[in-house]
């Protein structure tokens, strides 16, 4: 299904859909390990440059997040990822 060819009127500011998700766990040793679902979205409302974004949140700390825009699905689940570790590593003090 194509959302984008689906009129979203003016009172809609926010569209989304999902195009993937999975659960990653992130270990830096015992001080700091955190198992996460990430969740890529395209934002149906953005310029192309800014079309996904990825959102990860920690399974036993939902405080823990990260959050992430790109041109591409990969992009943005990639750096949010990385975002989860930085995160992660705050959280914990590690």
């Amino acid at each position: 299904m194509d959302w984008r060819r689906i009129p979203l009127g003016e009172h809609v500011t926010e569209a989304a859909r999902v195009v993937g998700e999975s659960e990653i766990v992130i270990d830096f040793g015992p001080e700091a390990r955190g198992w996460f679902r990430v969740t890529v979205f395209e934002d149906l409302k953005a310029a192309p440059e800014a079309a996904y974004f990825a959102r990860a949140v920690e399974r036993e700390d939902p405080a823990i997040q990260a959050l992430a825009t790109a041109e591409t699905p990969e992009e943005a689940a990639s750096l949010c990822v990385r975002e989860a570790g930085v995160s992660l590593r705050r959280a914990r003090g590690a």
